[in-house]
């Protein structure tokens, strides 16, 4: 069994979908959360559940997109615990449009902007507190960062810098004893997904490339984001860890 007491984990994207799953499940396996995003009624019914469960949460609306606001936390979050073990860049959008689509070049602004950007300030900004701590990162990347699929060109470039930005700053922040690795999800049942999952041809077209057969669960992602947040992942680091019932593998 993973255990995660003691440690302060912060989430992002922790409202709804993947983000509220990995929270929960991080927070029984011991961790006190800091959970993180901008829907802040969601927001606060994921944080008063983890508590009426008897475990520690605490909330902060924030846009990530904003550096600003990144470090105005991190301001916050170095006053009341004065260290960071673990941050989990979960948040993320995806905008579906073609190439060609009137929306195109919004579409990867604001992609970018939540995706790429805002795993960059919120990381860079709480540098000093995962330094006091000797902790490590966790990104969440995507079969998209390896794989393309029309429509979503936005995501994927975002997805694949998201890749990069793993393997760069475990390099880089290693002099820190830091550890930075990623996740690689392939299609996780939440609202993200709904416009694959709802079209059954799709989905059928796309499961045929999945050697288990099934689209995947969001609580099937509390166990690898556990373990690379855990002392049992120690000495590993620059890891894009798939997630995806063996797409990639085939």
């Amino acid at each position: 069994m993973i255990n995660l007491s003691e440690k302060i984990i912060v989430v992002t994207g922790a409202a709804q979908g993947n983000g509220a799953t990995i929270a929960k499940g991080l927070s029984s396996l011991g961790a006190n959360l800091i959970l993180v995003d901008l829907n802040t009624t969601k927001l606060l019914e994921v944080r008063d559940e983890i508590i009426q469960s008897g475990r520690n949460a605490h909330a902060y609306t924030l846009n990530i997109a904003n550096h600003e606001s990144c470090f105005h936390l991190a301001e916050k979050l170095t006053s009341e615990f004065g260290k960071v073990d673990v941050l989990v860049n979960n948040a993320g959008i995806l905008r579906r449009s073609t190439f060609e689509s009137s929306s195109t070049f919004q579409d990867l602004e604001d992609t970018l902007n939540v995706n790429v950007k805002g795993a960059y300030y919120l990381t860079h900004s709480l540098l000093p507190l995962l330094k006091e701590a000797k902790g490590n990162v966790v990104n969440v990347a995507s079969i998209q960062s390896f794989v393309a699929s029309p429509t979503a060109t936005a995501y994927s470039i975002s997805k694949g810098g998201i890749a990069q930005m793993t393997k760069t700053l475990a390099v880089e922040l290693a002099q820190y004893k830091i550890r930075v690795n990623a996740i690689a999800p392939g299609i996780i049942n939440t609202p993200m997904s709904e416009v694959t999952r709802s079209n059954n041809d799709a989905l059928q077209n796309f499961l045929r490339h999945v050697p288990l057969s099934r689209e995947g669960q969001p609580d099937e992602l509390i166990g690898p984001v556990a373990f690379l947040c855990s002392n049992a992942a120690s000495y590993v680091t620059g890891c894009i860890l798939p997630v995806d019932g063996g797409y990639l593998t085939v």
